[in-house]
Parts: structure tokens; C-alpha cells; sequence
């Protein structure tokens, strides 16, 4: 009996000290009903990378009623949570860690446009990022798309409210909402997007990503993320998931038979090219996955 109690007290620590090694990753938890869904898919990607570490973790869901992206830097700096997928911009990586794998293969960067129906002629005849220039783009006030457009000078009015850029549109306040080839049709769906429609013939193509930002004082979650992500890149679980999520949308918007329209960024590097979105690793893809 004395024995037993022993080798118990003698366990109990190793078992704690078990315990505490375990990453603890906390990640907000938006209360919204269209961006919630969406978050499924980073949710998801965010368990699949920790599997995939190597590490023993804890992942827990902080609640919020809502978040601007700049307010999340705020909160991962002042240790409210650990993690968040956030849209990449050179200020948010001095301010944080971020780990440089696109979560979206940097598909973000690949956008269509919602347009009042009776602008389509006006699409019809755009040939270059000079022929949009005359047009006015709306943007929320904090998204990193800001920056691009303005430095690429284009036109852009901007707001706080995410329903309230649909209205802008609607209102003719301004011609064109560019949206990823990821949400638009989500979007769609959902009914924001009220009397808009998808322009039929455009794709506006610039560098952009979501990474998974951390604390800089975080390394080893960092470390652990790139780890795991890029395992899954290479077992072919991340092109399987992007493609259960986003391949039906993407497929719809017909890619081959658009004009696609790039312009620079230069303050966004792509450093591994494999990793990013591309109309012919879509077509492979596809091809591998579209039977499941």
C-alpha cells in the first residue's frame, strides 16, 4: 500500500510536467454569422497543422462578438489569445510573428467584382488596370487591400461596415467591389449582396496572403505551425481541404475565360511559389479532386 502511494506521488509529477509542456493555443472566435462559417476552414487548417507538428497541444476558442483585423494585433500582443489568420501587410509583420505559409495559397490577392447589373458593358471593354482607374473601388478602412490599390493608384472610398460596402455599390457611391475568388459567391449566397452581381469577364490579381500571426515573444508556436503546414502540403491534405472548400466557387467563376488584370505590390514577397494559387495548379488539382 505504502508502495503504491509512493509510485503514485512519484507519477503525478512526470504526468503534470506532461501536461504543462503542452502548447496552449488560443484563437478568436467570432460570433458572426457569415464570418464564422468562413473561419471554419482556418479553424480547420489551424487543427490540421497542429496535428501534423509534432507537438502535444491544448486549442481553445476565445469568443468574440466581433474583430477588425487591426484590433486582433492588439489582442495577440496583449496575450488575449495566441493565434490568428490574418490578410499579411509589412506593418503587421514588425508588429507580430508571422508564419509565411498562405493559408489561401494567396488566392485573397485573385479578385472578382460585385457590380450594379446595368455596369456590365462598362467591364466589357476593360482591357488594363488604366481602363479601372477611372472607376471607384470600395475597400474596408482597415483592410491591407488599401494600400495596394492606392499605391497602384486607384480610386477607393472606404467604411467600417462590411454590409455597408455592398450598399455603397447598390447606391452608385462608387462602380466596383473587388472580393477573392474565395467569398464572392459565398457572399452571393448570403444575400449582402442584394441587387449586385458578380461582373462576368475580370479577374484583379495582386500579391496577398493570410498567415497565422503569433506573439513575437511565441516561437515555438510559430515554429510548430510552419512545421505542420508545410507536412500537409507535402501529404496532400492542404490541397484536399482548399479544394473541399473553395473548389466548387472557383470553378463556377470560369477562370480560363477571364481576363486576368495583375498588378504590383512589391512590399509583398512571395518567397516559395509553390505554395501559391495559380490557374494551372487549379486545373491539376482539380482534375486529383473534384470526384471525391
Amino acid at each position: 500500500m505504502i508502495f503504491s502511494v509512493m509510485c503514485a506521488l512519484l507519477i503525478l509529477p512526470v504526468r503534470q510536467a506532461i501536461a504543462d509542456d503542452r502548447l496552449q493555443v488560443r484563437y478568436p472566435a467570432v460570433q458572426h454569422a457569415y464570418y464564422s462559417k468562413r473561419d471554419v476552414y482556418y479553424v480547420t487548417l489551424l487543427t490540421m497543422a497542429l496535428e501534423r507538428s509534432g507537438e502535444p497541444y491544448e486549442l481553445l476558442e476565445v469568443k468574440l462578438p466581433e474583430y477588425s483585423e487591426k484590433r486582433s494585433v492588439l489582442l495577440i500582443e496583449s496575450d488575449q489569445y495566441d493565434v490568428h489568420w490574418l490578410n499579411t501587410t509589412p506593418e503587421r509583420e514588425q508588429q507580430l510573428q508571422a508564419v509565411r505559409v498562405p493559408l489561401d495559397k494567396g488566392a485573397i490577392g485573385w479578385r472578382a467584382f460585385f457590380i450594379r447589373p446595368e455596369m456590365q458593358p462598362v467591364f466589357d471593354k476593360v482591357n488594363s488596370a488604366d481602363d479601372l482607374k477611372s472607376l471607384v473601388f470600395v475597400q474596408g478602412h482597415d483592410w491591407a487591400d488599401v494600400p495596394v490599390l492606392l499605391k497602384n493608384q486607384f480610386a477607393v472610398e472606404s467604411s467600417s461596415n462590411w454590409e455597408g460596402l455592398f450598399r455603397m455599390i447598390a447606391l452608385n457611391r462608387a462602380q466596383v467591389f473587388p472580393r477573392s475568388i474565395l467569398e464572392i459567391s459565398a457572399e452571393q449566397r448570403e444575400g449582402v449582396a442584394q441587387g449586385l452581381v458578380i461582373e462576368k469577364n475580370l479577374i484583379l490579381r495582386y500579391p496577398a496572403a493570410y498567415y497565422f500571426f503569433v506573439a513575437k515573444d511565441n516561437p515555438r508556436l510559430a515554429h510548430a505551425l510552419e512545421r505542420g503546414l508545410k507536412k500537409s502540403f507535402a501529404d496532400g491534405s492542404f490541397d484536399e481541404l482548399f479544394f473541399k472548400n473553395f473548389g466548387e466557387p472557383i470553378a463556377a467563376l470560369n477562370l480560363p475565360g477571364r481576363r486576368i488584370i495583375s498588378i504590383d505590390y512589391p512590399e509583398l514577397k512571395i518567397e516559395d511559389e509553390g505554395l501559391w494559387f495559380s490557374k494551372e495548379w487549379f486545373e491539376k488539382v482539380k482534375e486529383k479532386y473534384a470526384e471525391k
